[in-house]
């Protein structure tokens, strides 16, 4: 390596951070080693960003530090590890039009991974607006509680009214009664006849009739009144407890913020979320829009000598396993031609043998004759 282009430990850093080889780009000249490291930069920047993005949004669900802080270094991670692949997987060539559609996937999973990141931090950036919004909607629930309540309310008043205003009438007839009762008694009314004539006992009978019903319709009253009463508070008890409930839940979790926040303005979330995908995007559009340049060079050499050993390899390998081939089918021959060897000298052997018995069996014959 040319000792002009020492590379620091940043940029190293940065270099590793992009999935760039450092052992090619330092054959390369000073600019390659400049953009690679520029594209690590940006990649670390997005893993800070999601380390910090999803350490709000635990922070709403988890309430333990070191948790917390943990599981976002590990989404920061895997944020890093995604990137990173993403770019090193890119390959730079002469038709961008055909660069442009390849990265197209690229793209889309870069923009989601923006928005996943970008949403914790646009929840922190609108806490106060996201709290006043909650507020106002936990005002608003309590205030639906009294309406839902109210209707009911009011027809238990109704219903009070109505038992007391037919108690009231009653009593009227009944005040009626014994007025005509003592005037007929006195001679002021009705006969106009003084002392208790048959008109006076059939009035005084009439309302002390109705002063029994009247007695038993103040119980029925009373009855219904105790009823209503005891409808009415828990009706107002339960209203309570709903309000209370609703008050118990002034502490929203992360779902609720996030409804919470895309009921608010559109346009700054937007602003803030477009800012998110254009960082994530941002090495991928480098890639694109850089000319092909001597580490996409570089790589491609390699990987056609790689190429190149692995089918030379490959027809090495190809003519071990025709020799092989060869040898073992020669061997085969060679087995099979001392088999047949064998077997016409064990033919032999048994002909000799034959041969040896039938003369010393024609031997005998002679020397007995």
């Amino acid at each position: 390596m040319d000792p002009t282009k020492k590379v620091s430990f940043l940029n190293r850093f940065l270099i590793s951070c992009s999935g760039a080889s450092f052992e090619l780009l330092k054959d390369c000249p000073r600019f390659e080693i400049t953009k690679y490291s520029s594209i690590g930069m940006t990649i670390v920047f997005t893993a800070i960003l999601a380390v910090v993005s999803s350490f709000f949004a635990l922070s709403i669900i988890f309430d333990h530090l070191i948790l917390n802080v943990a599981l976002a270094f590990l989404w920061g991670a895997i944020i890093f590890n995604l990137d990173r692949y993403i770019i090193s997987s890119m390959r730079s060539s002469d038709n961008k039009w055909n660069d442009l559609t390849k990265a197209i996937p690229r793209f889309i999973i870069a923009i989601i991974i923006a928005l996943i990141i970008s949403k914790p931090m646009e929840i922190q950036i609108f806490k106060s607006e996201i709290d006043s919004f909650l507020k106002v909607e936990n005002t608003s629930m309590i205030s639906n509680v009294d309406t839902k309540y109210s209707n009911l309310l009011e027809d238990i008043a109704r219903e009070k009214k109505t038992a007391e205003n037919q108690y009231t009438e009653l009593l009227l007839i009944r005040e009626q009664y014994y007025q005509d009762y003592k005037c007929e008694c006195d001679g002021t009314c009705g006969t106009k006849k003084r002392g208790r004539g048959i008109e006076c006992f059939s009035k005084k009978e009439k309302y002390e009739t109705f002063q029994s019903e009247i007695e038993f319709e103040k119980a029925k009253r009373d009855a219904v009144l105790e009823k209503l009463a005891l409808d009415e508070s828990q009706v107002k008890l339960q209203m309570q407890d709903e309000k209370k409930l609703i008050k118990a839940s002034l502490s929203y979790g992360l779902m609720d913020q996030v409804r919470a926040l895309s009921s608010l303005d559109s346009n700054s979330s937007l602003f803030i979320v477009l800012m998110f995908v254009m960082i994530e995007i941002a090495p991928i559009l480098t890639k694109i829009m850089s000319t092909k340049g001597p580490y996409e060079n570089l790589i491609l050499e390699y990987e056609k000598k790689f190429e190149m050993n692995y089918l030379k390899a490959m027809d090495n390998l190809d003519h071990e396993r025709v020799k092989n081939k060869k040898l073992k089918e020669m061997s085969t021959r060679f087995e099979i031609k001392s088999k047949e060897k064998q077997i016409q000298d064990i033919v032999k052997q048994d002909a000799l043998d034959r041969y040896e018995k039938i003369r010393n069996d024609l031997e005998d014959k002679i020397s007995k004759n």
